[in-house]
């Protein structure tokens, strides 16, 4: 039989053709295909040709636009503590049209006609394997759950009332939860024209987030079944960001004490404020950082105290990084800068009063803004890998010399470390986010 033959007006049979690469690889389903330029580093354009049967195109309507389908070849990984997995990467949609995207709305945009129902083929990426012959594990069709296309709306509206603000130069993944606005380009010169501004904006995609893509991954197509607990109802056409704020907010100026009593929590736990902060946005959660949504929308939640004098008592720190992996990266593509550019955090406040008694004061919803991200916090990291570069790894940048952040030790002892370029072995250590400057983040200072 024809390994094109599949109805392609019908949903339901192009599923079912696709079922048929499931336990290959890309090299078993299509021992034709040939690793040329114009295929290099897209399995799925491979896909679409040698194993659908049509030409890759970039029209705006669907792959298999009859049934109104469009096919998404996506790679998950296996982490090292081993059986559980993750998304390896975003999404990547469509480009976004600056100067037509302004004039559509949500349910009638290019955007929505295209990606309303997907085609996800998943494979899994092995370091050691040659990528025709990563194994293909999964292919079935996938539309948004309503809860989830409620946000990604809000997401979508978002990005386009920033458009038609004249801000596509600043647009940045972290200001969204689901959708995001990913850079698309060759480098840092794919600029593209934008309405209402002379300035020349990086050329951006729409793009499901990583961390919306690893929830999907577990929750429908490793599983198919439900794996996080929904935090919410509904959102009654508000962004999910609104939602957070305006629940929580209702709390505002209870103490500690009150929240306790409030939702039956007793414990001495360091992590008492952050179970009392879920427990306002839902009272069944113990922890909202797992809930599906802060999933989805990669929403770190912090607690913060201030003391009686008006100073934070904590800074923020971050993963450990590795001295010989960081002098490899450049600063466009380093960890630090993928971080703050794709999450945001949700900053709850608690307010000290008295000696050791605090009320709950406000909730902050907040992402690195680009202009800061690009200018103090790269400084720090070129001046980080400066130095390791030079063999200074013991004398990273101190507080004292930057007022963003800093790198100094997380480990939890000395003896704790990681080898350095130059053979010897160095304390972990981490970025740090100024505790001074967090403090104008929830003053709305920066």
């Amino acid at each position: 039989m024809d390994k094109f033959y599949y109805d392609s007006k019908d949903p339901a049979d192009i599923e079912r053709h696709a079922k048929g690469l499931i336990g290959k690889s890309f090299r078993e389903v299509m021992p034709e295909a040939t690793e040329n330029r114009s295929s290099k580093g897209n399995l799925g354009t491979l896909l679409e040709e040698h194993y659908f049967g049509y030409k890759p195109n970039s029209e705006a309507a669907p792959d298999f636009a009859d049934a109104g389908v469009e096919l998404k070849v996506t790679p998950y990984k296996e982490l090292k503590r081993g059986k559980k997995f993750s998304a390896k990467e975003r999404l990547v949609l469509n480009i976004i049209n600056y100067q037509d995207v302004i004039k559509e709305e949500f349910d009638k945009s290019s955007f929505y006609h295209k990606n309303q129902l997907l085609l996800m083929v998943n494979y899994l990426w092995k370091e050691e394997l040659e990528r025709l012959d990563y194994p293909i594990t999964h292919a079935q069709l996938f539309q948004f759950p309503e809860s989830d296309l409620e946000v990604i709306k809000a997401d979508w509206e978002f990005i386009v009332d920033k458009i038609k603000a004249g801000q596509a130069h600043l647009l940045s993944e972290g200001d969204t939860s689901y959708l995001g606005a990913c850079t698309k380009g060759a480098n840092k010169n794919s600029l593209r024209s934008q309405p209402y501004s002379e300035r020349m904006a990086m050329q951006r995609a729409f793009s499901l987030k990583g961390s919306y893509m690893t929830v999907i991954l577990n929750e429908y197509i490793l599983k198919g079944v439900t794996t996080y607990k929904k935090m919410v109802d509904g959102l009654g056409g508000r962004r999910l960001e609104e939602w957070i704020v305006e629940r929580m907010n209702g709390f505002t100026g209870m103490t500690v004490e009150e929240l306790e009593h409030r939702f039956s929590v007793d414990s001495t736990a360091k992590s008492k404020l952050s179970m009392l902060a879920s427990r306002m946005l839902n009272d069944t959660f113990d922890d909202a950082g797992k809930s599906e949504e802060f999933q989805k929308a990669k929403i770190k939640l912090k607690t913060m105290r201030i003391g009686m004098k008006g100073k934070l008592k904590e800074e923020m720190s971050f993963p450990n990084f590795k001295y010989t992996e960081i002098v490899n990266q450049t600063w466009e593509e380093s960890d630090l800068r993928e971080m703050f550019e794709t999450t945001k955090y949700l900053f709850v406040v608690f307010r000290e009063i008295n000696a050791d008694e605090y009320v709950f004061d406000r909730v902050v919803m907040w992402n690195m803004p680009l202009k800061t991200l690009d200018s103090e916090v790269k400084v720090v990291w070129e001046e980080t890998v400066r130095r390791i570069r030079n063999n200074q790894a013991d004398k990273l940048p101190k507080k004292s010399e930057f007022s963003v952040c800093h790198v100094r030790p997380k480990a939890l002892k000395k003896s704790d470390t990681y080898p350095t370029p130059f053979g010897g072995a160095e304390t972990k250590k981490c970025f740090w986010l100024n505790r001074e400057y967090i403090l104008q983040v929830i003053n709305g200072e920066a």
